[in-house]
């Protein structure tokens, strides 16, 4: 099987990366390439050419988008995602079947006339549901376009595509390892955007006065936000425990963290399409309180390996352990979690990692892909 798989040019895909999208290529390149079962499985990743991926790549430069100011600043990074993906296609002669992993896929879309192969698009990011509902019927009659949600909650924002598989995320179960014991601070991972929630983890952490860490990726777009919503709140922090935000920490950087923290708060503000964090903080052994939306009860076992809360009165999504919602639903939660006795919190922790052990390893997930690039090229 000869496999294309097509990444962002805007970053480089290596270790390092700190994007979701770009996080989730390099896991499955490196990881199809270890635990392939099909020993003839032929990998070319076309992507930034200072990527660094033990496959052949493809590249329409040796560094990515972002790393030129001038193509930032001018707003021409979406010129350079197009032009990669025209060197894909124009090379469709050496590869069976395209695998693409750029945001939701639409900018691929308009090449597909021109392609008799198979093309799967893995659903990464829906921004906008109404405008792509609407793009996207505009490629309806292409049948050789296959789409991959990564949680079924997914498929509701655009039910009507040609699905053909739900393939959750998987991690490295070795590098995000077990910790029995936990500690004693509270736990926030993310793209510091609103939508992310740290502002409401801020709150939280105030109102039950725990110690928290945040750990923010940061957007130059979201810069006066985060500093008159986040930063000005944790300074103005009166209790004796501190709140601390740590920009930028790169993904290997967190996993002592993970396994040194009591549980890891999520009150994410939109419909989350999965959430690695969340199954990098299990297989810690990290319970997790985060908000019903999206995937979130997908992925967390509720009273199991942490508390899902309805975000509103208004907006209640299961009959959940926590009767109450939004913030007082969290403190409650985070104040349940720390007062549970030794044993119990201990059994909490040993279902986190036996949950991501059964359904979130990056092994099921490589051969969930592996055989669905099997029966896509036995249908074509």
């Amino acid at each position: 099987m000869r496999i294309a798989i097509v990444c962002s040019n805007y970053f480089n895909i290596d270790k390092k990366t700190k994007k979701g999208t770009e996080i989730f290529s390099y896991i499955l390149i490196n990881n199809l390439v270890k635990y392939a079962k099909n020993k003839n499985l032929d990998i070319t990743a076309f992507a930034s050419g200072a990527s660094r991926l033990p496959v052949k790549i493809e590249s329409i430069d040796s560094n990515p988008s972002f790393s030129d100011k001038n193509v930032i600043l001018n707003g021409k990074h979406i010129i350079f995602e197009l032009a990669l993906i025209s060197k894909a296609i124009s090379e469709q002669d050496n590869f069976d079947l395209y695998h693409i992993n750029i945001g939701d896929g639409d900018i691929v879309l308009p090449f597909v006339p021109f392609v008799k192969k198979p093309i799967l698009i893995t659903l990464h990011h829906i921004i906008d549901a109404e405008f792509t509902r609407k793009y996207f019927s505009l490629f309806k009659q292409n049948k050789n376009v296959f789409f991959v949600s990564v949680s079924n909650a997914q498929r509701k924002i655009l039910p009507d595509l040609n699905y053909v598989a739900t393939i959750y995320h998987g991690i490295d179960t070795e590098t995000f390892k077990f910790n029995s014991e936990g500690g004693e601070t509270i736990m926030w991972a993310g793209r510091a955007i609103p939508e992310k929630g740290i502002e409401i983890a801020v709150e939280v952490a105030n109102r039950i006065k725990k110690e928290a860490k945040l750990f923010g990726i940061t957007k130059k777009e979201h810069h006066g936000w985060l500093q008159e919503k986040v930063v000005a709140k944790i300074n103005s922090n009166n209790h004796p425990l501190p709140i601390s935000f740590i920009a930028d920490k790169e993904r290997s950087q967190l996993v002592n963290h993970f396994q040194a923290s009591k549980l890891f708060l999520f009150p994410v503000q939109y419909e989350e399409a999965f959430g690695l964090v969340l199954i990098e903080s299990m297989s810690c052994g990290t319970p997790v309180v985060a908000y019903a939306r999206g995937s979130i009860p997908e992925i967390i076992k509720d009273g199991e390996t942490g508390f899902i809360i309805n975000s509103s009165n208004a907006d209640k999504r299961g009959n959940w352990t926590i009767k109450k919602t939004g913030i007082e639903g969290l403190c409650e939660a985070v104040e349940k979690i720390y007062s549970m006795p030794e044993e119990e919190y201990k059994k909490m922790r040993d279902n986190c990692r036996k949950h991501v052990e059964k359904n979130f390893t990056v092994k099921r997930m490589v051969w969930e892909y592996e055989e669905l690039y099997e029966r896509l090229l036995s249908k074509s």
